[in-house]
């Protein structure tokens, strides 16, 4: 009589185990499945910004919303980027695709810029125009490298090579042919961490005359901070400020942003 008791609550302890394995490997599975269809993610956001300045340019004079939409998986991401200048004479519309392998980038990215502080940016301004010699479409190809935490710096650059990079002025048979200058910036920027707190380094140079200046020189120099203000237990509000420099155009800026 014991062996028989005794020969039930084996089986049943077995039984009970290969239930809860059954369970758990059931759970890992699915578990495994969510994390493949997490990895497609949806970013959207805003910032809210006292100007916007860009590559050392200060672009509508006025504060700026600056609304993000982006799509990723794996290592490739597209989205969209646009600024609208809240005095109505700047907007700026930009769509983009990125691949990151390891820790370079390889950017694409076409600008829209319909009106340039209240007047036509460009002989076209219609969003479906793309005719390289009349568009307000700027093509620019980017290669980025980004180091890790021990290495916290990256390294940028940048080129124009289609669209509404012409008539600068500072060519005479450029400008007459409305050929396109392949105006290029470069830049590298460290990152360290103050009080828990991070503030970006930053210098860029553009070694010839185009969209960045009328020589070769640098045009974007300074910090960025930021920093997140607890609103609530459950909630952190992003700031962030700046102080810039453009040396070429003896210009100074002193931004400051809120990122929702």
């Amino acid at each position: 009589m014991k062996s028989n008791s005794l020969k039930y609550v084996v089986i049943f302890v077995i039984s009970l185990f290969l239930s809860f394995t059954s369970k758990g490997q059931s759970l890992q599975n699915a578990a495994s499945v969510e994390a493949e269809t997490s990895s497609f993610k949806v970013n959207v956001g805003a910032d809210i910004v006292s100007r916007y300045v860009w590559r050392g340019t200060d672009f509508g004079d006025s504060p700026s919303i600056q609304p993000t939409l982006s799509f990723s998986s794996s290592n490739f991401e597209i989205g969209c980027w646009s600024a609208i200048a809240t005095n109505s004479f700047y907007r700026e519309v930009d769509l983009y695709a990125k691949y990151t392998f390891k820790s370079v980038s390889v950017i694409f990215t076409d600008y829209y810029v319909p009106s340039l502080n209240g007047t036509p940016a460009s002989p076209d301004t219609r969003y479906f125009a793309y005719n390289n010699d009349s568009t307000a479409h700027t093509f620019e190809g980017s290669l980025l490298y980004k180091g890790n935490e021990k290495l916290p710096f990256w390294i940028m650059a940048n080129v124009f090579f289609y669209g509404n990079d012409k008539r600068w002025g500072y060519d005479a048979q450029k400008d007459l042919n409305a050929d396109t200058y392949y105006s290029a910036y470069f830049e590298a920027g460290y990152t360290f961490t103050v009080r828990e707190n991070s503030v970006d380094l930053f210098a860029g140079f553009t070694p010839a005359a185009g969209a960045y200046g009328n020589t070769m020189g640098f045009v974007n120099m300074g910090l960025t901070g930021y920093r997140k203000i607890r609103i609530t237990d459950q909630f952190e509000l992003p700031v962030k400020a700046s102080l810039i420099f453009n040396p070429q155009a003896s210009a100074v800026f002193a931004t400051f942003g809120i990122t929702l």
